[in-house]
């Protein structure tokens, strides 16, 4: 079994560290026009294939929704608010996607209403549970310019990705290591206190790290204060591990282990579940700051 779990562990270090690569490279050239849409095409096929992977536990669950309609959706809603953000000024159009998304759903099952009430609403719960967080990551890399300064959108998607994935790096090493109280038997019984309080120390140490870089070295384009790395690291910490007990919850109800069998990783909503959580947290902190 320990054999085992070495395998899976060293498999899904190859595989995140590819994908770790190929995001920073994409990050890294951004600005570029043609990087940029090759970003919003690689964030609209993970949120395609993570509403697929949503629907597929609606399945399981005995419910019918249209999965293809979903998923076109998920991309329009990705989409939209790239070009609002780059192409043109219209930040209601994400909201007319959602508006457009919701008649939609309704028209589908006008010819059939059987379980129409439960159908409609995970429809439209998955693509806001999903689609809608993940189009805001773009909308962290390519933010407004606050007061006449720009702020540099790919430092502050750094950091969201960074201080995010920190916590389920902090709270899974604890958690096997010193591990003894669970956290929640019922929806992750792997999980324990102690590597949930580790997570949310790593998340507090991870910002307050990048604010001090930030400060230093970024040229001022990274505006963050240390109080506000304290207590956004902090809500980054909690809201990314109810983010992963959230996904555990809905796969718990479906009877799964993972979202997907993708080699590596499991599926994709296992990887972007805490992502999902916290982005738009720090997607208003930039907007609001």
């Amino acid at each position: 079994m320990k054999i085992k779990t070495l395998a899976d562990l060293n498999r899904r270090l190859i595989v995140s560290s590819i994908l770790g690569i190929t995001v920073s490279f994409l990050i890294a050239f951004s600005t570029s026009n043609l990087v940029s849409f090759l970003l919003m095409l690689f964030v609209a096929a993970v949120s395609g294939i993570g509403i697929w992977e949503y629907a597929q536990l609606a399945l399981n669950k005995g419910l019918m929704p249209k999965t293809r309609w979903m998923v076109v959706i998920a991309v329009a809603q990705v989409a939209a608010l790239y070009a609002s953000l780059v192409f043109v000024d219209f930040p209601q159009l994400p909201i007319l996607v959602l508006a457009v998304a919701m008649v939609l759903f309704f028209l589908l099952h006008f010819r059939d209403s059987t379980d129409s009430l439960f159908t409609i609403a995970v429809e439209f719960f998955g693509v806001a549970y999903v689609a809608a967080p993940l189009s805001l990551m773009l909308g962290v890399l390519y933010p407004v310019a606050h007061q006449g300064i720009p702020q540099e959108g790919r430092w502050w998607l750094v950091y969201l990705i960074i201080v995010t994935k920190i916590v389920d790096v902090g709270a899974y090493f604890v958690g096997r290591l010193w591990g003894k109280n669970k956290l929640s038997p019922t929806l992750s019984p792997k999980k324990t206190v102690e590597g949930a309080v580790a997570g949310f120390v790593f998340a507090i140490f991870a910002s307050m790290l990048i604010y001090y870089l930030g400060t230093h070295f970024f040229d001022g384009n990274f505006s963050i204060s240390f109080t506000e790395s304290l207590w956004l690291g902090a809500l980054l910490g909690i809201f990314g591990q109810i983010g992963d007990l959230a996904e555990s919850m809905l796969k718990r109800d479906a009877v799964v282990k993972d979202s997907n069998k993708l080699p590596g990783l499991g599926g994709v909503l296992d990887m972007v579940d805490s992502l999902l959580f916290t982005t738009p947290i720090v997607y208003f902190f930039i907007r609001m700051h």
